[in-house]
């Protein structure tokens, strides 16, 4: 185990205890895990560079002394993103479910960020549970989009309902109206290649739809 503060620069705190808490906490993670958040955090900042620079973010942990990915060093709970042009985007806050369009499509921009450096990303759709945080862990690399997984299809099925308002029941069931609605989608958003299959082809897609989010476009 590493032990960090700061992924890549960026201060990561916690406000589980203390709301607004900005004094800079011990995090530990396996140094192959916190070289992937580097790299996450860094597609981050690049997708959504017209927001200025990532200012902090905050976080519900990383290793924790508990069976599992959190037990192993390799996951991460996010809680809340900060903007040096003022915008957030809060899972804390449940923005997954929030009544402004712009702040569900940038909660799923942060979302489809993560699914590019890691395989298993649970988020508000998935259950309740993790209605208040974006889990991403390390497990079943390599990334790609997996029709029998319920995170996979759910966050597909919360993504063309938000983008191309396609009516979907977010149900985890990748059915003909899911698999057409993402057809729709890449051919939309330009991405070539299968997501099924090609991990390159999943990334792309994944950043051609988190660039929209952040701008809040529709597909």
């Amino acid at each position: 185990m590493i032990t960090f503060s700061r992924i890549d620069g960026t201060p990561v705190y916690y406000w589980r205890s203390s709301r607004g808490n900005t004094t800079l906490r011990n995090w530990q993670a396996t140094q192959a895990f916190y070289d992937s958040l580097v790299l996450w955090i860094r597609d981050l900042r690049s997708l959504s560079s017209a927001y200025g620079s990532i200012t902090y973010l905050v976080s519900a942990g990383f290793y924790v002394n508990k069976p599992g990915q959190h037990g192993a060093g390799t996951a991460m709970d996010l809680d809340y993103v900060r903007w040096s042009g003022g915008q957030v985007s809060s899972p804390l806050d449940q923005h997954h479910a929030s009544g402004t369009l712009a702040t569900r499509r940038r909660y799923l921009a942060v979302d489809a960020a993560c699914r590019r450096r890691f395989r298993y990303v649970l988020d508000g759709w998935y259950n309740s549970a993790h209605a208040d945080h974006i889990h991403s862990d390390f497990g079943g690399l390599p990334v790609r989009c997996v029709t029998s997984s319920d995170s996979d299809t759910k966050f597909v099925q919360s993504l063309c309902n938000n983008f191309m308002s396609s009516g979907l029941v977010v149900d985890g069931i990748w059915g003909p109206r899911t698999q057409s609605a993402f057809n729709t989608a890449k051919s939309r958003l330009g991405v070539t290649g299968d997501p099924h299959t090609s991990s390159a082809a999943w990334q792309t897609f994944l950043s051609a739809a988190a660039r929209r989010g952040f701008a809040n476009q529709a597909f």
